[in-house]
């Protein structure tokens, strides 16, 4: 039965909100926001769709829901959250999982606060400056402002524990304040200069640098003044190291997008105060037949769901929902947000110098890409499937010597790796170093989470460790009766040379040895070696908080003062695993019942 969205739509109101569109399943597979909802959810249905996506979408809903909000900022937000958590079918989706980087000043902590690179959410006291587009901008910065202003970048037990002044003072990049070669005051005066830097008050720092030089040299003080020249001097230098240097104080951002082969970029290049911080380039998902101005509309408003707003906005496409967009930033800002997609003079030099950064990006992604999808048809051509798999997903074991055994479970598909979609998973209730027994149960475990999410079989378990593995996986999937997934097993030559691997196709029990720079050998080895590395780091994690943990945790009906009172009386853990079930019970407060359950976990 169709959808009577026409029904739907006569009941809306015309006040602002989101709607969101289910399919048969009851699977969000879009979420759209709206000044009118009226307006906005009858245009779906009335007259013929302009594009096919449009029609694909309105041909696969089966039902739909509606909020009302207050502000058009408030649908913004609530539509972000939706499409973060629902990660709809039909909605572009920005792929960034990173958190924004910045500069850390501890003020008000330290006597001589320090700057450093920051990520993550900004609990700790002090100021933060940024966010900055990408780490590199970040270390750039950075690496000027020790050449500038010398503030101190190390942490505070090597700052606390200086005797005398390390390598970034002997090079000039630190002013030493740990051994006293920098007054509190001079110190305050340079951080000072440091926060109108980063604020992109250049010009204001050079005009007090030459005040402070001039009454030095009046002063007399010419060692003092050739100093403070030679950090003019620097200054200067950075500043026409700009590309672009606006006469204005003003923030801004821009962006540009472009496609090509339904690959799709936005490039960001970010402003602030006048001075370019730097760009970055992000790949969102988006079905192939999107319009460039639908993905930078859709991309525009989820980069500032946890951002700060600058108060203008460039693109290189005019969005066609650019009055809601404006208007619902501007109250997340509190302040007005003016988005311009025609802009001239030296705004017009920005937005196509970052054109031209986004091109050179997208030449390079797209070069990567077909040549990831040249090396994905060797499936076919090499390995002799009949079609090309949609996913494969890769499985790999490590420990060490059975110890914290953690299971990989890394992911490709035709356009590469889908880090969203790694797993990896802890391996219990085995003899230890039994590799057959952990890869049926990462196999098991995978299976059983597949089911769970409702998500589709891979088309291929690439299996590290050769055949006797790949056929633990088998046995697997004949005992849930799954059919139509490949089984291939991946394991190196009897000389353990990379580059020299066989892969074993299980359902046509054959080996198959690529050449060793083929295409076939570079992208199994590429995906192995992926699993192996995400494996290697899921059991160093495990390994790591085991060595911090006691022998003692976990032993149900022994706390902390209990731990206390047997390491102590036995004098320490070697003297407590010497003893028997009765020394350990005429401890007060210590049953024989905890005794033995805690022996027998000693042993």
């Amino acid at each position: 039965m169709s959808f009577n969205g026409k029904g739907f739509a006569k009941h809306l109101p015309l006040k602002p909100g989101i709607y969101q569109m289910f399919n048969s399943e009851n699977q969000v597979i879009y979420v759209g926001k709206a000044l009118n909802l009226k307006n906005r959810v009858t245009s779906y249905f009335v007259g013929k769709a302009q594009d096919t996506k449009t029609m694909s979408l309105v041909a696969n809903v089966f039902s739909m829901e509606f909020s009302i909000t207050r502000t058009e900022g408030e649908a913004l937000i609530l539509e972000n959250q939706l499409i973060k958590q629902h990660k709809p079918k039909y909605n572009i989706l920005l792929k960034d999982g990173k958190s924004y980087p910045y500069i850390y000043c501890s003020e008000n902590q330290d006597d001589f606060p320090r700057l450093e690179f920051r990520r993550g959410a900004r609990n700790n006291k002090g100021r933060y400056f940024g966010p900055f587009p990408s780490a590199q901008a970040v270390r750039h910065t950075l690496n000027h402002l020790q050449k500038l202003f010398k503030i101190r970048q190390c942490n505070n037990n090597t700052y606390n524990n200086r005797s005398r002044p390390c390598l970034q003072y002997q090079i000039n990049r630190c002013s030493a304040p740990c051994v006293g070669k920098i007054s509190t005051k001079e110190y305050g005066a340079q951080l000072h200069y440091t926060y109108e830097f980063l604020a992109g008050k250049s010009n204001q720092v050079v005009e007090e640098l030459v005040k402070e030089m001039n009454l030095n040299s009046k002063q007399l003080n010419f060692e003092k003044a050739a100093d403070i020249r030679d950090q003019i001097k620097e200054l200067q230098v950075i500043q026409s190291q700009q590309v672009v240097e606006s006469n204005s104080n003003q923030n801004l951002d821009i962006f540009s997008v472009s496609h090509e082969l339904g690959l799709y970029i936005v490039t960001l290049c970010a402003v602030r105060g006048g001075r370019v911080l730097g760009h970055r380039s992000f790949y969102p998902r988006a079905l192939v037949d999107s319009l460039n101005k639908e993905v930078l509309s859709a991309f525009v408003t989820q980069y500032y769901q946890d951002k700060p707003v600058p108060e203008i906005i460039l693109l290189n496409k005019s969005l066609d929902d650019r009055l809601l967009i404006e208007s619902a930033l501007s109250q997340i800002a509190e302040s007005s947000v003016k988005i311009i997609s025609k802009p001239r003079g030296k705004r017009k030099k920005m937005l196509e110098l970052n054109n031209a950064n986004m091109n050179s990006a997208l030449e390079l992604y797209v070069a990567k890409k077909a040549n990831w999808q040249h090396k994905w048809q060797t499936w076919v051509t090499e390995v002799g499937f009949s079609k090309v798999p949609n996913r494969v997903e890769c499985f790999d074991i490590s420990h060490v010597f059975g110890e914290k055994t953690r299971a990989s479970c890394v992911v490709f598909d035709v356009t590469g790796v889908k880090k969203n979609m790694y797993r990896n998973y802890k391996i219990v209730g085995i003899t230890n170093g039994d590799d057959y027994a952990a890869m049926r149960q990462v196999i098991s475990k995978r299976l059983e989470s597949i089911k769970k999410h409702n998500y589709d079989l891979p088309n291929i378990l690439l299996i590290d460790g050769g055949k006797g593995q790949a056929n633990q996986a088998l046995k697997i999937l004949q005992e849930h009766k799954i059919e139509g997934v490949e089984i291939v097993g991946i394991a190196k030559d009897e000389n353990r040379k990379a580059g020299e691997e066989r892969l074993f196709v299980m359902s046509r029990n054959i080996m198959i040895k690529p050449e060793s720079n083929s295409l076939l050998s570079h992208m199994t080895q590429h995906i192995r070696d992926e699993a192996h590395r995400f494996a290697i780091t899921g059991h160093r994690k495990a390994l790591a908080k085991s060595r911090k943990k006691s022998l003692l945790e976990g032993i149900d009906g022994i706390g902390e003062k209990r731990r206390l009172t047997l390491l102590q009386h036995f004098g320490g853990l070697q003297g407590l695993k010497k003893a028997g079930i009765e020394e350990i019970a005429k401890l007060k407060g210590i049953s024989k019942e905890i005794a033995k359950r805690l022996y027998e976990h000693l042993h």
